[in-house]
């Protein structure tokens, strides 16, 4: 049987010490009685559309407890959601959606910042204003899927990326 233990601390400090307390995803008891976090995100924010926009990213950071890869990502507020990732080429930033997910090395912090990797929301239905909320739901190959709250608003230090990641 395949073991997974929780996160190492001083990830789980950064996060929690950056921005809003994580949300603590894949939580539960094993045999032993052991607590087993499998997931944790932290500092979850999404951009507000402007006027007449059905366009926005969201950032957010993550760590695994094992090896993982972040598959991708839904929301009731968007038919399509994509991880993207930008990147210089021929002195131009480009965006573009990334393909396969994105890799989680065990105990690591992986930012999705703005610049940096991060999650676009493709036809947002409603307009989002600050003050509001989205759900994201993070689906991984191995760990359960995780849902949480990302609140709507400008990104703060927070999401620019941790020295782990």
């Amino acid at each position: 049987m395949k073991r997974l233990f929780a996160v190492a601390a001083l990830p789980l400090l950064g996060l929690t010490a950056c921005g809003e307390p994580a949300n603590i995803g894949n939580t539960y008891t094993d045999a032993d009685g052991n607590t087993i976090t499998q997931i944790i995100v932290a500092d979850e924010v999404c951009r507000p559309t402007p006027n007449g926009r059905q366009v926005t990213a969201c950032y957010l950071n993550l760590v695994a407890a094992a090896d993982d890869r972040l598959v991708s990502v839904e929301s009731p507020v968007a038919p399509r959601v994509q991880i993207h990732e930008m990147k210089m080429e021929s002195n131009m930033m480009m965006m573009r959606p990334i393909e396969g997910g994105v890799p989680l090395t065990g105990g690591q912090v992986v930012n999705f910042t703005p610049g940096g990797n991060h999650i676009m929301l493709n036809g947002v239905r409603e307009p989002l204003v600050e003050g509001d909320t989205v759900e994201l739901t993070l689906k991984f190959d191995n760990a359960p899927d995780v849902t949480v709250t990302a609140r709507v608003g400008q990104p703060t230090e927070a999401n620019e990326g941790f020295p782990n990641g």
